[in-house]
């Protein structure tokens, strides 16, 4: 089953898409942040920090263009207003990725070695959690019937990077050799890079709440 029925409806679907894929890009971008700081590459670092601002902005005028065809008049007002509603609750996860990205630029945190690797994992699961957020809402417009599977995969992933980011912050405090300004400038890192996770879940409680009122039988 597809939500939309007409030429308005296919171009929010298009645009729709297009901002998905956008953030995409940008949390590819926000990977290599990490992994140049961690090699201390910090001017190719800023130019990367730089290039995920580039990209939110874009997703941003894709979300203002998506917006602005349904208020055009497509689909029904129900429905119309909760698209409007999951596109800028996925836009937040950009919003995120940004915020976060600045955060690493300005603030420059000391990530003691043992962290190194755990902070990677971290950012894989959080970039795995929004991967099948993305398809679950591709599902939604394409075939409704395949969203749940991405919405429970969603759940899963955002539960292990719950997981691992508590050891991680956990492990920290058990460290004697850090002061608390640093464990909490550490700790406020790993719990924003979890946050954007928690977003990607936020949205894919939309994509639920939109499936559950137009259950297939």
């Amino acid at each position: 089953m597809r939500l939309f029925v007409g030429k308005k409806e296919e171009k929010v679907k298009d645009l729709f898409f297009k901002h998905l894929e956008k953030i995409q890009e940008g949390m590819d971008v926000f990977q290599e942040v990490i992994e140049l700081y961690l090699a201390d590459q910090l001017d190719e670092m800023k130019e990367k920090v730089q290039k995920v601002s580039l990209f939110e902005n874009q997703a941003d005028i894709l979300r203002r263009k998506t917006i602005s065809v349904m208020y055009e008049g497509a689909f029904l007002p129900n429905l119309r207003g909760e698209l409007l509603a999951l596109i800028e609750s996925v836009d937040k996860v950009m919003n995120k990725v940004q915020s976060v990205a600045e955060c690493i630029d300005f603030q420059r945190p000391k990530i003691p070695e043992e962290f190194r690797e755990d902070l990677l994992k971290q950012n894989h699961l959080v970039r795995e959690t929004y991967k099948y957020l993305k398809k679950a809402v591709e599902t939604l417009f394409l075939n409704i019937e395949e969203t749940n599977s991405y919405i429970l995969k969603v759940e899963e992933l955002e539960h292990k990077e719950d997981i691992l980011e508590k050891d991680m912050i956990k492990k920290l405090f058990s460290l004697d050799y850090l002061g608390l300004a640093e464990k909490l400038e550490l700790r406020d890192l790993f719990s924003q890079i979890g946050d954007i996770a928690d977003r990607a879940e936020d949205a894919s409680d939309m994509v639920a709440v939109i499936v559950l009122k137009r259950r297939v039988k």
